[in-house]
């Protein structure tokens, strides 16, 4: 696979430079106004923090003094930084690093409101590709290519603590990978103010399929606990995002927008512990499988003082999947409703 995309990325970066010979517009250092991140993708590289509510799960209370639901917040730092811009009658490319962080967190926990995971994410360059495409019901299409990309996680030391203190071994998994991603998309919407419909399809696939998506060390893991390796290396997913200016949603401050993913995610294999009703530490197994995870969002992108689409926005968030934070990936139910703002950096 590593062959395949440096082939992938040297043969897009030669179309972009064969273009040239007829260039209208060629920018260092400039964003892109094509190809974006669709505001329900969850490693999209964009600023943004959710307030709302999560289930609780045994592995993840600090205090095991709360049952159901309970607020949490999920802040993420994003940005894409650009390296170089070309536009043409017929096409656009770019290429921008994208970089992230985000942190999860349960605030309202009385004594700490602990960090409970963090996670890390970059790619060295992504690249970007349009074609314009006259005379058609698809105004255009393109695609996104991620040759490298790195995420690294860290289970906050509070719940480790914790955990230790209420005699619930949980093990410390080093959760790092590195993938490259391909994507393709219909009628992007060029961050215009104009009702558009867009979909896009795409995966990530593993650099290295034999380390997996984690590992772990000896001394960092309950003996009880047997941390198999994982064995699927492929994550795809589906996308679509639909804005329109003149909606009854819409109004002259503000344009609506819907943003769904549904994306084919790998629950990681290792088991966990739980207390049952008689307050016994009990010991779950979970096997590795796929697991259909559903991000849906619908709000608002604000007009700026032009007129013009701004780079904040607030929606409504529902995620229903397994858990997607760091090493608790092996947790198959994850609800959470919420708020969430969000900036383009």
């Amino acid at each position: 696979m590593n062959k395949i995309s440096l082939i992938v990325l040297l043969t897009l970066i030669g179309i972009g430079l064969q273009a040239q010979d007829s260039i209208n517009t060629k920018s260092f250092f400039k964003k892109r106004d094509f190809g974006q991140y669709f505001y329900s993708d969850r490693y999209a590289p964009i600023t943004n923090v959710g307030i709302g509510a999560m289930a609780l799960f045994d592995t993840y209370d600090i205090g095991l003094e709360r049952n159901g639901i309970v607020p949490v917040a999920e802040p993420i730092l994003g940005a894409q930084l650009p390296i170089y811009y070309f536009k043409d009658e017929s096409k656009r490319w770019s290429l921008s690093i994208p970089i992230s962080f985000s942190v999860w967190f349960d605030f309202t926990e009385e004594r700490t409101s602990p960090i409970l995971n963090t996670d890390y994410r970059f790619a060295l360059l992504e690249l970007n590709y349009t074609r314009i495409l006259k005379n058609s019901r698809i105004n255009n299409i393109g695609l996104r290519f991620i040759p490298f990309f790195h995420e690294s996680t860290h289970v906050g030391d509070e719940l480790i603590i914790s955990k230790i203190r209420d005699s619930i071994p949980v093990s410390r998994i080093n959760v790092s990978y590195e993938t490259f991603e391909l994507a393709f998309i219909i009628n992007d919407a060029y961050g215009q103010k104009v009702k558009n419909h867009s979909a896009r399809i795409g995966a990530k696939f593993l650099w290295n399929p034999q380390k997996g998506y984690y590992t772990a060390d000896s001394l960092e893991i309950s003996k009880a606990i047997e941390i198999p390796s994982s064995s699927r290396w492929i994550e795809p997913y589906l996308q679509y995002q639909y804005q329109n200016p003149d909606s009854w949603l819409s109004n002259s401050k503000m344009m609506f927008i819907f943003s769904q993913d549904f994306y084919l995610r790998v629950r990681y294999g290792y088991g966990s512990y739980f207390t049952n009703k008689s307050e016994e530490v009990v010991f779950r197994e979970i096997g590795e499988a796929y697991q259909l995870c559903s991000t849906t969002m619908l709000g608002w992108k604000f007009y700026n003082s032009k007129k013009e689409l701004s780079n904040s926005g607030v929606f409504f968030k529902i995620y229903i999947g397994l858990n997607p934070h760091g090493q608790f990936r092996n947790i198959p139910k994850y609800p959470w409703l919420g708020l969430n703002w969000v900036y383009d950096i």
